[in-house]
């Protein structure tokens, strides 16, 4: 395990990366962190396929493919020394997430195609102090086989994405064996498990389950924050400051946010990898500190990917808010997905809801959150939002990594 001084972080990628000796260039010696520029991250994706981000030659440890299926193909990097820091460090906070000794955990995350969660999920249990009996069956097997699986064996906890997670208790309820399942927690990660399939969850299964978040970091910039399950609420995680500096930042000024509930988009600098450094690096995401400054490995809350917004003529539409809304009007419902579409001349928003039931007043609700929303309607600048109610297997996922998609924008060819 190594873990190293920020500023020898800062320092050793100044001297061997090329592209970050360009980037500080301007800047004198030994510059504070927040004296440094952001990563932009076209340049730095540019500079890596040009083998101008790594310090030096990779040898040995991982590849991992990143940043979802758009766009060229982008590659993480990190040496054996630098994957077993990550998992070691990330295995010892497994316990405070409520594992416990004797568990029967099924890994679900899905493994090969140069994918991280299986292999990481798999080594933080191995690296967990307490001893556990690991199932490595992926999300890669057939739902029938893993839900025989997970009853043949006497499953305790299931550790996968929420969207397989979903289609095993769908199995479940049509069914109807939840009596024979002995599932007491959900480990999930790569996307939040939102408030609707939780309850969807304790119903189905008819009792209440623990729902543990794995861990919260991405495969560029490495592990960020972890799950304290005493501590934790929804979307909550503490700062790992044993392996990164996490920062929040105003999108508008720069300026780095101190204060508790004030959002800020997410910036790492990682401190256990050198071969291919992070620093002031956009984890992609939205979010905010739910504790005072200077609280130990102070508390945070994440709010929604940065760019994972409905962006509907000028009016912006957080998945957030169509959840709280939902809510509030005491849907019952399994799941939604916001549509981005063009009517003629116009944008327009479907909201696809995972439901045996409408939900009425939605759209005056709607617009009560958001009166510019009723104003562009009213104007004729975008059209009125349309409500589609269908099943569970009419929502999009991501092909490559089986997550929700969201938001779908469906305005261009």
């Amino acid at each position: 395990m190594q873990i190293y001084p920020l500023d020898h972080v800062i320092s050793y990628a100044r001297k061997h990366s090329p592209f970050y000796q360009k980037l500080y260039a301007h800047l004198g010696k030994n510059p504070p962190l927040e004296d440094l520029p952001l990563i932009n991250l076209a340049d730095f994706w540019q500079a890596a396929a040009e083998g101008l981000v790594n310090t030096g030659p990779h040898l040995d440890g991982q590849v991992f493919k990143t940043g979802g299926t758009t766009g060229a193909p982008k590659y993480a990097l990190l040496t054996a020394e630098e994957w077993q820091t990550a998992c070691e460090v990330a295995g010892l906070y497994m316990p405070m997430g409520g594992l416990r000794r004797g568990d029967r955990v099924a890994n679900l995350f899905y493994g090969g195609s140069l994918y991280g969660s299986f292999l990481f999920a798999y080594s933080c249990f191995y690296f967990s102090p307490v001893n556990i009996l690991h199932f490595g069956l992926s999300g890669n097997m057939e739902i029938a086989e893993l839900l025989d699986t997970i009853e043949q064996h006497r499953i305790n906890k299931i550790a996968g994405l929420p969207s397989i997670v979903m289609k095993i208790i769908k199995l479940v309820e049509n069914k109807g064996i939840a009596g024979r399942l002995c599932v007491d927690s959900i480990y999930f990660a790569g996307e939040t498990l939102y408030p609707e399939q939780r309850r969807k969850i304790n119903q189905v299964l008819g009792k209440h389950v623990d729902f543990c978040s794995m861990a919260y970091g991405t495969n560029d910039v490495g592990v960020i924050g972890y799950f304290h399950k005493d501590s934790c609420g929804f979307n909550e995680h503490r700062i790992c400051n044993t392996l990164c500096r996490m920062e929040l930042i105003d999108p508008e000024t720069g300026e780095v946010i101190l204060e508790a509930n004030r959002p800020g988009q997410i910036y790492v600098t990682n401190l256990y990898k050198l071969l291919m450094p992070v620093i002031r690096y956009p984890s992609g995401d939205v979010g905010q500190y739910t504790e005072p400054e200077g609280t130990p490995d102070r508390k945070f809350m994440l709010l929604g990917r940065s760019g994972a917004v409905a962006r509907v003529g000028f009016v912006t539409i957080h998945p957030e808010d169509v959840s709280r809304t939902l809510d509030n009007l005491g849907a019952q419902y399994d799941g939604f997905q916001l549509v981005l579409t063009r009517d003629g001349e116009r944008d327009g928003l479907r909201i696809r809801i995972v439901s045996n039931s409408e939900v009425p007043g939605l759209t005056a609700e709607l617009y009560g959150q958001s009166p510019l929303l009723k104003d562009t309607v009213d104007k004729g600048i975008i059209s009125a939002p349309l409500i589609e109610y269908c099943s569970l297997t009419d929502l999009e996922h991501n092909k490559r990594t089986g997550k929700l998609t969201r938001v779908l924008d469906k305005r261009f060819p």
